[in-house]
């Protein structure tokens, strides 16, 4: 059954007002996002494509002392003479990474609210907590729950997730840092049918058993319990590799492009220079937009915090609330979009002062707009 907890009218003013604090704190912030975001997208750019200017391709074997601290590029097959071992499963693998993932079978709690009018004209928020069980690699606190009876989760995870990885690495006479070979993708899953289960299933005293790729600790895997977990392991075996960073002896590092930006790219496969510059400008790219949304979420958020109070206290006429509640989302919304668009408008004015002038001239003619709507409907 779910838990529903109700708040009372003076309760929900109280939270609204705290909320405020809340919002000029997400609005301070999305400000300080928008100049950070536009900011490094463009000198990433300007970084890559300083880069690219100036690049050297090199073999992989032997490596010229010339091109000492300049950026070179180099494709080959990466190698390790390590074994990587699991002790926990008992798996040795002669791998560039070694990957085990455990997740557990855990309550987790969801919580939907609601305002209900009242017959004595104030609202009333009801809270309604629901919980339903799931995977997860975290462990969930059940203490933390509102109503934890019967939804209790283990209070530890038996194992952790890990991640080992080699620390030689090496694409022919080429040492690769730990930070490039983190960024090598193509891992595969290990089959674990052959391991020895019984030290497992000692330390965990629950059945274990070969499922697919995986091994399930529990009774029944089509039915699981609170507690039951999934093990799985995957490796990233030696391979050919692209790199395109700064030599340093006999390693590399990220080149300090003259923009200020580091440019340290690692690609899968044979792939040609410019089209790892490419595949970098994109990745670039698309982040810029996700710091453009999430800053503008963070906006509009803000002002809805702000302008909570309003809604509460209008809340005590429902017909009345309902409609400051959807007036006060148009106002979060348009207020948050006017002010990220200014702030965008000012990050760009040091980089791209045509760009900046035009949106602000669009945000000025969009002002003036609402303004003659307003005082044409007020005639």
């Amino acid at each position: 059954m779910p838990k529903i907890i109700v708040r009372s009218w003076g309760s929900r003013i109280l939270g609204a007002l705290t909320g405020c604090l809340l919002g000029l704190a997400l609005i301070v912030g999305s400000f300080v996002l928008v100049f950070w975001n536009e900011g490094h997208g463009l000198h990433t750019v300007q970084a890559l494509q300083e880069t690219e200017q100036v690049l050297v391709s090199v073999p992989i074997a032997p490596i010229d002392p010339q091109n000492n601290l300049r950026p070179v590029y180099f494709s080959g097959l990466a190698t390790t003479s390590e074994v990587l071992r699991d002790a926990l499963l008992g798996v040795s693998q002669q791998a560039l990474i070694l990957v085990r993932t455990v997740e557990m079978y855990q309550w987790e709690q969801h919580t939907e609210a609601e305002t209900q009018p009242q017959s004595g004209g104030s609202g009333r928020e009801v809270k309604t907590y629901t919980y339903r069980p799931l995977w997860s690699e975290r462990l969930i606190r059940s203490a933390d729950f509102k109503e934890p009876q019967g939804h209790q989760n283990p209070e530890v995870l038996p194992f952790q997730s890990r991640t080992l990885q080699a620390k030689s690495v090496k694409v022919g006479d080429y040492n690769l840092p730990p930070e490039f070979v983190r960024k090598m993708k193509g891992a595969t899953m290990l089959d674990l049918s052959r391991q020895n289960l019984t030290a497992l299933q000692q330390k965990t005293s629950k059945p274990v058993r070969h499922l697919d790729y995986r091994l399930y600790v529990g009774e029944n895997p089509q039915e699981p319990e609170i507690g039951d977990l999934k093990i799985t392991v995957s490796e990233i075996l030696p391979q050919t590799v692209s790199v395109l960073a700064q030599q340093t002896g006999k390693t590399v590092q990220p080149y300090l492009a003259p923009s200020g930006q580091p440019v340290g790219l690692l690609a899968m496969g044979a792939q040609a220079p410019g089209q790892m510059i490419q595949q970098a400008e994109s990745k670039n790219r698309m982040l810029t937009w996700v710091f453009r949304l999430l800053s503008f979420f963070m906006m509009f958020i803000g002002f809805a915090l702000i302008l909570r109070p309003i809604v509460v206290f209008a809340d005590r006429a429902p017909f009345f609330g309902r409609l400051i509640d959807f007036g006060g989302g148009l106002l979060a919304f348009t207020g948050g979009l006017f002010l990220w668009a200014l702030a965008t408008a000012l990050a760009w004015f040091a980089v791209r002062p045509v760009w900046s002038l035009s949106l602000i001239l669009i945000i000025l003619l969009f002002c003036y707009i609402m303004f003659t709507h307003h005082e044409k409907q007020g005639d």
